[in-house]
């Protein structure tokens, strides 16, 4: 029997997921005015979004762990600013308004609360060079617009996987919902002592994809499963999101988490065992469990 596995660094350019390939396949390219009047009524939805996300308590809450988060950073020499910021999974804004609240939450996180000391202004990104970038083989015409018109740079999934550990620290890691391997590559992409304590990571929940998935999927997802034990989690899932809360589907299982303290031995002992990430993709079953 002959198994089909993928590298980690040729999974997402050649298998996006299959819904995302037919939604983009039958959509008719719009003519110059009706492509602008898109982009509109897109842009038009997302600030909706964005300031129905601004009247809950959620930015708030994140913003108080970014500052305890920070306030730890400083004592181990950091800088208490995000130097860039990294989305991974998103979906396209266009069509999807999770993908549109989670852009929203996203740009919140990126704001400290100095609006309420009247500098409205004011973010936690570094003042020089800041970098944000976005990949996600979903993203349309207008999504890439959107994104621009936000000051964050769409990267290429053929050629990203190389640059998830040249991102300056401290960083910022969106992953909201983004398929387990994608989470496992960019984990392995940054799997030393100094890369991972220089991110905070607003994502699924680490600790709840070692809980919940088979044994078999997680022997594939190795860096997932090691990070997750010297993972903390500043703001739990459940308290982002309830089954009675209007942002449930854009928020489940997404939690803010981070590496304070990780022993250089545990690094070099989790590399040395697990290598490289190579996926089996023969079982369908588990190539939707591991996201392909």
């Amino acid at each position: 029997l002959q198994t089909s596995r993928r590298s980690s660094s040729d999974c997402w350019q050649q298998q996006p997921c299959r819904s995302q390939t037919r939604r983009r396949r039958h959509r008719k390219k719009p003519g110059a005015d009706e492509a602008t009047n898109l982009y509109q009524r897109v842009k038009m939805r997302f600030e909706e979004e964005q300031q129905l996300l601004s009247n809950s308590p959620l930015p708030a809450k994140l913003s108080k762990e970014l500052q305890k988060i920070f306030a730890s950073l400083q004592l181990s020499g950091a800088s208490i600013k995000f130097a860039s910021s990294i989305c991974l999974g998103l979906g396209s804004p266009t069509d999807s308004r999770d993908a549109r609240l989670q852009l929203a939450l996203w740009m919140s996180a990126l704001k400290d609360e100095a609006s309420e000391a009247g500098d409205s202004d004011k973010d936690v990104l570094a003042a020089s060079a800041p970098l944000l970038l976005a990949v996600d083989p979903a993203f349309t015409p207008e999504d890439e617009q959107l994104l621009s018109s936000l000051g964050v740079t769409v990267g290429d999934p053929t050629s990203a996987a190389s640059r998830y550990s040249a991102l300056p620290l401290p960083c910022l890691a969106f992953l909201p919902h983004a398929p387990n391997f994608v989470i496992n590559n960019f984990l392995y992409e940054n799997w030393s002592k100094s890369r991972l304590h220089g991110h905070v990571l607003l994502g699924n929940s680490l600790a709840s994809l070692r809980t919940n998935l088979s044994a078999p999927v997680l022997r594939q997802l190795g860096y997932i499963e090691s990070a997750a034990e010297v993972c903390v989690e500043a703001v739990s899932s459940s308290s982002l999101a309830n089954r009675a809360d209007e942002f449930f589907t854009a928020f489940n299982d997404i939690s803010l988490q981070w590496f304070p303290k990780i022993e250089k031995d545990f690094i070099g002992e989790v590399e040395s065992s697990l290598g490289e990430p190579v996926y089996d993709c023969a079982d369908d079953r588990l190539k939707d469990l591991l996201g392909f």
